[in-house]
């Protein structure tokens, strides 16, 4: 099941990002691994449609950038565009001191 995420951008708008269902299961592939503790915080509360604070879209952001490389490293495939979608809209959450809302599609 996907998760849809958004933050307020502005008084009427809102950014929104989507993890589709592919890119979970290569999320899972993390999933308590204590080298990405907020990744296996998001997984585990998928189903909980968190809040995420900015503090928190700050080490997502950063877990996303360290998945990418060891997945580069170990020269596996991945869904590159979707985890710097996913990337992109972590950033844009911290750099705009928003929260961001979940809710399962």
């Amino acid at each position: 099941m996907a998760l849809n995420m958004y933050f307020k951008n502005g008084i009427i708008r809102k950014t929104r990002c989507q993890i589709p269902d592919e890119l979970l299961t290569t999320l899972y592939q993390v999933h308590n691994n204590a080298n990405f503790p907020q990744l296996t915080w998001l997984i585990d509360k998928l189903y909980e449609n968190p809040q995420i604070q900015p503090d928190v879209a700050k080490l997502l952001a950063d877990e996303v950038v360290a998945f990418e490389r060891l997945i580069l490293s170990l020269h596996l495939p991945f869904p590159m565009v979707p985890l710097q979608k996913l990337h992109t809209f972590f950033t844009g959450a911290v750099n705009s001191r928003q929260v961001i809302h979940t809710s399962n599609a």
